[in-house]
């Protein structure tokens, strides 16, 4: 009865000294206070490098904003926001939390360039875009370019002679998106006007 009692202390010891993946909660500590050092001396990269060292080996939360804060600077808003809402998960103030949520979502809706290009060129002479409730704006060389802010926006494409092309396009992050409009023939569509 010794035997089993013994070996279940041993296991219950050993996971209980088990260390998290890529090192244990101290080094990441350490390194968390290296990349601080670092950003201090403008070594941004350096900083952002070490910051995801620290988060992976268990590093204190803040560690996740100080990345977040970094990889802003680098313009790398994608990431910046995944990090912003990792930290709203584990930071342990409600108003900590509340505020890197928000932050998250303030990059997710950032502006945005969507171009829509309109093919065959035969077709975008003629075409107007629509692009959400704006005016509709007569095809110029290169495509239609207007500035949004991240979400879907509703794109209409229509040209004498040619289907209404409509799609519902994702912006999101600063990203600038193009989507390009393939207008068809009213005969090549299925049908023809009944006008």
């Amino acid at each position: 009865m010794r035997v089993p009692l013994f070996s279940a202390l041993v296991l219950v010891a050993a996971q209980a000294g088990a260390q998290p993946e890529g090192g244990s909660r101290m080094e990441g500590m350490v390194r968390a206070r290296q990349a601080s050092m670092a950003r201090q001396r403008g070594e941004v990269d350096e900083a952002i490098r070490l910051y995801l060292e620290a988060v992976s080996m268990g590093g204190p939360p803040n560690a996740l904003r100080e990345l977040a804060q970094c990889l802003e600077t680098r313009q790398r808003w994608r990431e910046s926001a995944g990090a912003w809402n990792r930290y709203a998960a584990l930071a342990r103030l409600n108003a900590d939390r509340r505020d890197a949520a928000a932050r998250a979502e303030m990059l997710r809706t950032m502006l945005t360039s969507l171009r829509v290009r309109v093919e065959p060129a035969v077709a975008a002479r003629v075409s107007r875009v629509w692009i959400d409730r704006q005016p509709p704006r007569w095809y110029a060389a290169g495509g239609v370019e207007h500035v949004a802010e991240g979400g879907r926006h509703r794109v209409r494409v229509e040209a004498r002679g040619y289907a209404t092309w409509e799609m519902m396009v994702p912006t999101s992050y600063g990203e600038a998106v193009t989507v390009v409009a393939v207008m068809l023939a009213e005969g090549d569509a299925g049908y023809r006007d009944a006008r």
